[in-house]
This record gives structure tokens, C-alpha cells and sequence, in this order.
């Protein structure tokens, strides 16, 4: 536990300067994350590094990021139609692993346009997905090491119980709302009903790539960080809550554009 949480501190650390500076060190942080993340993609798949592999995914995530709107689409048909090519010519066909590279290379591209798109409105927006997603998780945890009896999803993740989920998600929506309600320029609707769905959003995603690891029959992602695994099992839920909060900001308001 002492090893989690000063990992955690270190973390934050490392994250609060490139958070409040913004402009270019904003920028070298997503990079990296993207980067290890592309690593940690390809390493799951082969369980060994294949760098030729994680350059065109690393670079490929950059570039749909990068590219106007307009072009994100014709971009990622090019993306996909290489990433099929590339396994045809492989030794083994892995479909499994095919959708998997691409589901995640997708969520990450356009978890990073997003997180780029709610920056510039306001950093406040960042710190309420924040909030909504790792309160929910840490809350989650207490309460379910507390009072948890019923399992959640033991095929996914066997420590997680409903009395955990539910008490995460209480704590994450109020704390959430709460800051929503003082410092963020929407809608009362909207404030409400994202306070109310992202906490739940933020545990589907760390069940998502739970799903992930026990298919690949794997406890992390990687093992950057002591006691808390790769840099996806940091952001599992992150990732699911920056690309749901970024489509009700499209839908609902009209703001930022894809």
C-alpha cells in the first residue's frame, strides 16, 4: 500500500506541471503517454517488443490527432487498411488481436483530440472528468474492501464488488457535481446529467480493459509504475471518460468539433 500510494504522489507529480503550463509540455506529455501506451498495445499482443509495430501505431496516433477534422477520417480508412495489410503478410493471422490494436489505438486518438479540445475551454473541464473518474475509482476501492459481499463481474474482475460500484459511484457523481456546479459553464441539465453518467462511464471503462487482461491472461498492462502496473492501467477509466464527456460537449452544446 505505502509503495501504491507514493507511486501515485510521484505521478502527479510528474502530471500537475505539463497540466498547468499547457502549450508545448501539454503536448510532450500526451506523446508520451501515447508512446508507452503503443509499447504496452504491441507488447501485449506478441509478449515481446516489436518496435517496427509500435512506431506505426505510436506515429499513426499522432498523426489522426494532429490532423485537421476534415481529414481524420480519410486518415484513419488509410490507418486501418495498413494495419490489415500488415497482418495478412505476418506469419499468423490474430483477428483477436487486429480489433484489439485498433480498438485501442482509436479510443486513444480521440481521447487525446478531446483532451486537447476541453483543455482550451477551460482546464476546469479536465479537472471535473478527473475528479468524477478517480474519485469514483478510489471510493470504490474503500468502500468495497469495507463492505463488499456481492461480486460485480467475477469473470472480469474478481475483487470488484456492486456495494464497491455503488459507493464509488455516489461519491464520484456528488463530489463531481458539486465542483460542476461551481465552476463550470454549463448547462444545469448537463451539469446533472454528466455528474450522474461519468462515474458510471469511468467503471465500464476500467472493466473494459479488465476484459482485456484476462484475455490476454495478464495481471498489467506493463510495469512502469510499481504497484500500479503500465500507463493503460492508469488511464483505463480516463480514456472512457474524456471520449464520453468530449461527445456530450459535441451533442449537447456544440462547442468543440471532431
Amino acid at each position: 500500500m505505502k509503495q501504491k500510494i507514493l507511486t501515485a504522489l510521484l505521478i502527479i507529480i510528474s502530471v500537475l506541471p505539463p497540466l498547468y503550463l499547457g502549450g508545448i509540455p501539454l503536448r510532450i506529455l500526451m506523446f508520451a503517454i501515447c508512446g508507452i501506451s503503443s509499447f504496452e498495445i504491441v507488447t501485449l499482443r506478441n509478449k515481446q517488443a516489436d518496435w517496427p509495430l509500435t512506431l506505426f501505431i505510436f506515429l499513426s496516433i499522432i498523426v489522426m490527432y494532429n490532423v485537421d477534422n476534415v481529414y481524420y477520417v480519410p486518415m484513419l480508412s488509410i490507418y486501418i487498411i495498413v494495419l490489415f495489410f500488415i497482418h495478412i503478410i505476418s506469419e499468423t493471422i490474430d483477428i483477436d488481436a487486429l480489433t484489439y490494436m485498433l480498438l485501442i489505438s482509436l479510443i486513444l486518438t480521440i481521447a487525446c483530440k478531446g483532451f486537447i479540445a476541453m483543455y482550451e475551454l477551460g482546464f476546469g473541464y479536465i479537472f471535473y472528468i478527473g475528479l468524477a473518474c478517480y474519485i469514483t475509482d478510489a471510493m470504490a476501492y474503500f468502500s468495497g474492501k469495507k463492505y463488499g459481499k456481492h461480486k460485480m463481474v467475477p469473470r472480469i474482475s474478481p475483487n470488484k464488488t456492486w456495494e464497491g460500484a455503488i459507493g464509488g459511484y455516489f461519491a464520484g457523481s456528488s463530489i463531481s457535481l458539486i465542483f460542476g456546479l461551481i465552476f463550470l459553464e454549463m448547462p444545469l441539465y448537463l451539469v446533472i446529467f454528466s455528474s450522474l453518467t461519468l462515474p458510471i462511464i469511468s467503471q465500464i471503462g476500467d472493466l473494459s480493459f479488465s476484459a482485456i487482461k484476462i484475455h490476454y491472461k495478464i495481471k498489467d498492462f506493463g510495469s512502469l509504475f510499481p504497484g500500479h502496473g503500465g500507463v493503460l492501467d492508469r488511464i483505463d477509466s480516463l480514456l472512457f471518460s474524456v471520449i464520453y464527456m468530449y461527445a456530450i460537449l459535441i451533442l449537447f452544446m456544440g462547442r468543440i468539433g471532431f
